[in-house]
């Protein structure tokens, strides 16, 4: 499902892909967030206030919005299924800007030599490409089971993001490159799947889980 969602990826291309996950799952009225907010893409919302994520094509409505981010709470069912998409669209970004990065890498050069033949540049793009394949090849319970267990998902996707955005240099922190996909993926992930103060844990508890 995630794979044909996210084929058109770009700073632009998320809210698209976001809106098109709700479709998918709840046909007919956008997914709420825990908290009552909707996020989708501002085309979706038209009514929503306007807010710094509007430049990048994402509506957050308050859960007091009227119109589609009135939406009522989805079944638990409905939900589960929304979030679980949410990690795969996140890995879908992910594992694009990961692509771009070797490319990226394969083009610059030092020293005359291409700076994805030298070691340290390799040894870091695998030990990103063993953690997106160890999320990946994890169980499903201990990836996306319950709401704590999406939540720490999330957390490993965004430090993983953020260590592929160094490999750009200082282009990976542009907003219309890599970055602005990733912030998206981001900062959606946070509205959704933060299990709320009683369940979060400290970022460092599950480095490795």
């Amino acid at each position: 499902m995630t794979a044909a969602l996210t084929q058109p990826l770009g700073v632009a291309g998320y809210p698209r892909a976001l809106d098109a996950l709700h479709h998918s799952v709840r046909p007919g009225a956008p997914v709420p967030a825990p908290s009552g907010h909707v996020a989708a893409s501002v085309a979706a919302l038209p009514s929503a206030e306007p807010n710094p994520l509007h430049r990048f094509g994402l509506a957050v409505t308050s859960p007091a919005g009227d119109g589609a981010g009135s939406a009522h709470a989805a079944p638990a069912e409905v939900a589960d299924r929304f979030a679980t998409g949410l990690l795969d669209l996140h890995r879908a970004v992910l594992r694009r800007a990961f692509d771009q990065a070797v490319h990226h890498l394969g083009e610059r050069s030092s020293e005359g030599a291409s700076l994805l033949a030298r070691q340290l540049v390799q040894a870091q793009l695998a030990d990103i490409a063993m953690a997106l394949r160890e999320d990946e090849a994890m169980p499903p319970e201990r990836r996306c089971g319950d709401a704590a267990a999406r939540w720490r998902t999330h957390q490993r996707l965004v430090r993983l993001g953020r260590t592929v955005l160094y490999l750009f240099g200082a282009a990976g922190f542009l907003l219309d490159g890599p970055a602005g996909e990733l912030y998206l993926a981001e900062v959606t992930g946070n509205l959704y799947l933060h299990p709320g103060a009683p369940l979060s844990r400290p970022e460092t508890e599950d480095r490795d889980a």
